[in-house]
């Protein structure tokens, strides 16, 4: 199951990814954009498609690899359904009441249709909550959750960010708790999610728009619950006020902030945690930095006490709210400091002007130009067998994309993308478990550490040069709980995720110089997929 949920994982990021350059070429003659201005953060108008894409990697990654029953089919029945009251939001901004119909439906779907239900409550006493609370209870926390993510929606990979590290969080715990086919559910939302950021960090290409955050939100919560109320499980039912603490939090201080002003708690405006951030003088990408680490502490609390009392998790729970906001504040009081540094100040670019200064940046991207063409080249060879499947799919993708590029116009991105990624994917699968990497681990250690490093710090080349961006922190993140894995089970599949993302990056970089033409990763994968072609086909 662990090795389906990360094939699904990878299938979900490559469609949600190759979808949304077209998506964003259809965005504007139909209406999903959006402008800007008044409480927003950002000018001009940018296109609020990207919750198409990830649906749509979601839907057909689930739809391919877990096995339909019941349950997931009703779960999915309901996500569509939310998705598109989004989606018309997104094209004709509903009133807040037909949004909360929406959530109220698709809530109503997975209790009734799949018995997703909150009946196990600390402190309650008598054991199992009665239907008449449960039910009432359920479809509160579901739309909260849902309305908690949809709101945090307000920066570049702010929403995004804090859903890839739930679900992720999420993911962990499922693996501990046996949840058998949900993980490969969350691993197809965490592969479209992540997908999606690529093109959602400051400066955004894009937004998810309500089809996306909606979907992000009540998919989190609906999978929290299964996890969770499972008796099976053996995990405090408290542990989602942790793994969603931040996006619940920032939701209740704001309603009930408007509240006591004499305001509507659902009437918009510049109180919440991001917007705070910004009004205190950060940046963005800091803002967006900070609380991506602040959820990633929760989620590593939520995780160090799964198995701890109900009465310790809630009480956690209580006091790292409270600090937060005690920090908040205190950021607040430093609001002329902070908005009175000049952007030399910033942490980002004084470490990007660092890296220039010491050459790290052209150094980094010559060894990454010719280590990893090398590397494909070297998998293709060195893997100890080619099944006859990958042989045809090579030939196929090697044979179209020598015939787009002999014709002498323009190349095809896209496929040429798609058949960079799917040779990275092939050595990346070949090489796992093979006799090299058993005779030698350590040396294939140290190929994928040193492109990791190269990729690290030329992960992004822009007209303004080099920066770090939040993206780039979700990434350390995960290379960082990577090796907690192991401990899993998942130590295979662990590694697997992790180089085929380090080769994905990689060739993303690449594939962004400027004038590249026939440069060594193109030349690398054609001759790479022909390898396979003749291995897989023609040396069974």
């Amino acid at each position: 199951m662990e090795l389906r949920a990360g094939f699904a994982f990878l299938l979900a990021l490559f469609l949600s990814m190759a979808l949304i350059p077209p998506l964003v070429r259809i965005a504007r003659p139909l209406g999903m954009v959006d402008a800007g201005g008044g409480r927003k953060v950002h000018e001009g108008s940018v296109p609020r498609i990207g919750g198409v894409a990830i649906f749509v990697g979601f839907l057909v990654s689930v739809l391919f690899w877990v096995p339909m029953e019941q349950g997931i089919e009703v779960f999915l029945a309901a996500v569509a359904v939310l998705f598109v009251f989004g989606l018309l939001d997104d094209r004709f901004n509903l009133d807040y009441r037909l949004k909360l119909l929406g959530q109220l439906l698709a809530a109503g779907i997975v209790i009734f249709g799949a018995d997703v239900l909150i009946q196990r409550l600390a402190f309650w006493p008598g054991g199992l909550l009665p239907e008449w609370i449960a039910i009432p209870l359920t479809l509160l926390v579901l739309a909260g959750v849902t309305n908690a993510v949809n709101l945090s929606d307000g920066l570049d990979g702010l929403a995004g960010g804090i859903g890839l590290l739930a679900v992720s969080g999420l993911l962990v715990l499922g693996v501990e708790s046996d949840a058998g086919a949900l993980l490969i559910v969350l691993g197809s939302l965490l592969g479209a999610i992540l997908g999606f950021l690529r093109f959602n960090t400051f400066p955004a290409q894009l937004f998810m728009g309500d089809a996306g955050s909606q979907l992000l939100g009540f998919s989190i919560g609906v999978l929290a619950v299964i996890i969770t109320q499972r008796p099976s499980a053996e995990l405090s039912p408290v542990l989602p006020l942790l793994v969603l603490g931040l996006p619940i939090l920032d939701m209740l201080t704001v309603m009930i902030g408007r509240i006591a002003r004499g305001r509507s708690p659902f009437k918009a405006d510049r109180t919440h945690l991001h917007h705070r951030l910004l009004a205190a003088g950060m940046s963005q990408s800091e803002a967006v930095s900070l609380i991506y680490g602040l959820q990633f502490l929760l989620i590593l609390v939520a995780y160090l006490l799964r198995h701890a009392a109900d009465g310790l998790i809630f009480v956690t729970a209580l006091s790292v709210g409270g600090l937060l906001l005690i920090g908040l504040r205190s950021v607040e009081r430093h609001r002329a400091e902070l908005r009175n540094r000049t952007r030399q100040q910033q942490p980002f670019t004084r470490f990007a002007g660092w890296l220039r200064r010491k050459g790290l940046l052209r150094v980094s991207l010559t060894g990454l130009s010719i280590g990893l063409p090398l590397f494909l080249l070297f998998g293709t060879l060195a893997a100890p067998a080619v099944g006859p499947d990958i042989g045809v799919l090579a030939a196929v993708l090697g044979g179209t994309l020598a015939f787009i590029l002999q014709t002498k116009r323009v190349p095809f991105f896209a496929l040429e993308r798609l058949s960079s990624y799917t040779l990275a994917l092939g050595v990346a699968y070949l090489l796992a478990g093979s006799p090299l990497e058993t005779a030698c681990p350590a040396c294939i250690t140290l190929i994928y550490g040193a492109l990791a490093a190269a990729a690290a710090v030329c992960v992004w080349r822009s007209s303004e040069g080099f920066h770090v961006n939040s993206l780039d922190l979700l990434i350390l993140l995960g290379a960082l709980v990577a090796p907690t894995l192991h401990g899993l089970g998942l130590a295979d599949l662990g590694a697997l995720v992790l180089h085929a993302i380090i080769l994905f990056y990689g060739i993303e970089i690449l594939m962004h110089v400027e004038g590249r033409r026939w440069d060594w990763l193109r030349i690398a994968t054609l001759i790479g997929l022909a390898v396979l072609a003749v291995r897989g086909l023609l040396l069974v």
